[in-house]
């Protein structure tokens, strides 16, 4: 049997988001990475608005609970925003913040920043630990649990349609019963189909059945491809399948250095890529520096994803080729 949801749902903190019910503090917690990602996502867009690309360098923030400390986080909660009303600061993997760390945080929950929006976000958090009680009084939560059977449905409708996918209703179901209700292996197969299918044509099982198998979304190129794109979610999930495969996150640093220098020598220098280059220099200062085993270095490799993302807008589904029919 389920365990019972607590907070609201995704659908729930759009539709809040959208209205401009807006909360200082956010509470982004569950099994489910793709709703996470997609939760911060949406807090990120309704915070930050429609001008991310320009204010978003300035006025966001993403730390790692393993990482930081409670005096940084409430360093960056206490700035002010620049050129806007808002900032964000989001601490991943929140569960992993050190006790005594997470306790000096606690004043904040009683009188957060009005300027600032801390999301804090993780896939399991001890809930007897005084901190998570409080946070969960204090904080919009949002339970990114797994999906019951009833609600995959909507889900999948609403991520293919911003991927610009037309799904009928047999390649809707086939794509859920292939993936077996794995929100991540969901998501997979349909940047797969997005890949597939020319744009604006309607979507078929038999669609579906001709790239199930196929890994077209693991490679470093299609790392690169979404980060060219801005995608942060994309991004971060081509990340995780190509580390999953067993690249080693040093080689991965140095095929992206390799490719940021060729696109240098190719076009005018700009002041953009000059801080890509400093976000990979201190990566590589990060998986050099050794401890924390292979944990750390994904961690340091999805703040550099992260971080190369900053600014970005709603993603542009790429589509390489497309189907002959």
């Amino acid at each position: 049997m389920k365990a019972k949801r607590e907070g609201i749902g995704l659908h729930e903190l759009k539709r809040q988001l959208a209205a401009g019910d807006l909360a200082p503090l956010y509470f982004v917690v569950g099994e489910e990475a793709p709703l996470r990602d997609d939760a911060v996502v949406a807090i990120r867009a309704a915070i930050l608005g429609p001008d991310d690309a320009n204010v978003g360098v300035f006025n966001s923030d993403v730390v790692y609970g393993d990482e930081t400390e409670a005096a940084e986080i409430l360093t960056l909660c206490g700035n002010l925003p620049m050129f806007a009303t808002r900032r964000l600061v989001v601490v991943k993997e929140v569960g992993a913040l050190v006790a005594r760390e997470a306790e000096r945080l606690l004043p904040y929950l009683e009188a957060p920043v009005e300027t600032t929006c801390l999301v804090l976000t993780g896939g399991k958090v001890d809930g007897r630990v005084k901190f998570f009680q409080a946070l969960k009084q204090a904080a919009v939560s949002v339970d990114c649990a797994p999906l019951d059977a009833r609600a995959l449905p909507a889900w999948a409708q609403d991520q293919a349609g911003a991927l610009g996918l037309r799904l009928d209703e047999a390649a809707r179901e086939l794509l859920i019963e292939a993936s077996g209700g794995d929100l991540g292996v969901l998501c997979r197969e349909m940047e797969k189909l997005a890949a597939y299918v020319a744009p604006n044509t309607r979507v078929t099982a038999a669609d579906v059945a001709a790239v199930q198998g196929a890994d077209t979304g693991g490679s470093v190129h299609d790392l690169i491809d979404a980060l060219h794109r801005r995608d942060r979610v994309g991004s971060l999930r081509f990340l995780g399948k190509v580390l999953d495969a067993g690249e080693p996150p040093l080689k991965v640093l140095g095929f992206l250095a390799a490719c940021w220098r060729n696109m240098w020598r190719a076009r005018q220098f700009s002041e953009e890529m000059l801080r890509d280059f400093e976000l990979f220099r201190e990566t590589d200062s990060r998986l050099k520096g050794g401890g924390g085993g292979r944990r750390k270095e994904r961690l340091a490799m999805e703040r550099l994803v992260m971080n190369l993302c900053r600014g970005a807008g709603r993603a542009t589904p790429s589509r390489p080729f497309a189907s002959a029919r």
